[in-house]
């Protein structure tokens, strides 16, 4: 079990962006197209928090976004990461849980 969020804690999101190479049979780290990743994060009210803003990028293919998490705001977050690939789109989902 990890460890348990609480109100005023940052939480820090990483993402590892991979392509497939049919050639050579292998995944590799790979930067997206230009402008992603994007991370949209939505409170447990269901109000978005976050809408697509960009992840820093760290590496090839490796990008992270903190957050720090607001007031009032205990219970079920959740929110998920797009990202495109020579115009393919991807999305991936994410949740956590905040404590009060």
């Amino acid at each position: 079990m990890g460890r348990k969020l609480q109100i005023g804690d940052s939480v820090y999101m990483a993402v590892v962006h991979e392509t497939y190479t049919l050639s050579t049979n292998a995944w590799a780290n790979a930067d997206p197209d230009s402008g992603f990743p994007k991370i949209t994060i939505i409170d447990p009210a269901s109000v978005t928090k976050v809408n697509a803003a960009s992840m820093t990028k760290k590496a090839t293919g490796k990008y992270d976004y903190q957050y720090t998490i607001p007031a009032a705001s205990a219970g079920q977050w959740t929110g998920y990461v797009d990202a495109e690939n020579e115009n393919y789109p991807s999305r991936e989902y994410f949740s956590f849980r905040v404590e009060a």
